[in-house]
């Protein structure tokens, strides 16, 4: 009987996330962006020297990494199995008290119909988007449940992207990742974040202040009309 030496240690993990304060600062950094410790602090309900404290155990843990900008550090993910793991937590975890004492809040409709989910599209637009690129041939979910992007799919995002080799060889080309309100995945990986940054930089979606949620800009909006028939507004109509 194997003893477990060879395991991975996801104790440590564990214990980083135990902590609701900590939590939620992560949860905050899952959309992608870095922050300051005041504004994680203030999204925590936390004085500044508890978070401080807290985030000195993050970067010890290996669960957040630290920029310097002039004078000013800005706190942001370690990389994107961290943030893996928090979406699957998140999924996990829907319903409960992760978030307590704002859980019992209902997930705000913005946020449920589109957002980032660290780099990549989630929610109910992000959950269109790959069906209707399974529709089209472009994704391909596997017998092991996850996303292939097709050769179709690799000629679709070239010429309608510009997107040719998105990895870095350090995340799969493609993922399925589950959705924490939808319960359906959504793509991620060097595909989905090619296709989310795609979208942020040809103005067919905008964030909104103070949130992950996305707005989709007109311009998305056409875009995702004539090339899938997907309205926006439409997403909306079962809430």
């Amino acid at each position: 009987m194997s003893n477990g030496a060879h395991l991975p240690d996801i104790s440590r993990l564990a214990s980083l996330l135990s902590d609701p304060g900590r939590a939620r600062m992560l949860l905050l950094l899952l959309d992608g962006r870095s922050y300051p410790a005041s504004e994680l602090a203030r999204h925590a309900g936390l004085s500044a020297q508890s978070a401080s404290n807290h985030l000195a155990k993050l970067l010890q843990g290996g669960a957040v990494k630290v920029e310097q900008h002039g004078r000013h550090r800005y706190y942001l993910l370690a990389n994107a199995a961290i943030a893996q793991a928090l979406e699957a937590l998140s999924a996990a975890a829907h319903g409960h008290d992760l978030q307590r004492p704002r859980a019992a809040s209902p997930i705000s409709p913005q946020l449920r119909l589109a957002r980032t989910c660290y780099d990549h599209l989630a929610g109910r637009l992000g959950i269109a988007i790959a069906d209707a690129m399974q529709a089209d041939g472009l994704l391909l979910l596997n017998e092991e449940r996850q996303f292939e992007v097709t050769a179709s799919g690799r000629r679709w995002f070239a010429a309608t992207l510009g997107v040719t080799a998105p990895s870095d060889g350090k995340r799969p080309l493609a993922r399925a990742c589950l959705d924490w309100s939808e319960r359906r995945p959504h793509l991620a990986g060097a595909f989905g974040a090619a296709l989310c940054r795609e979208f942020q930089q040809r103005n067919w979606v905008e964030r909104r202040q103070d949130s992950r949620a996305l707005r989709v800009t007109p311009a998305g909006q056409a875009f995702l009309r004539e090339q899938w028939g997907i309205r926006p507004e439409a997403l909306t109509e079962s809430d």
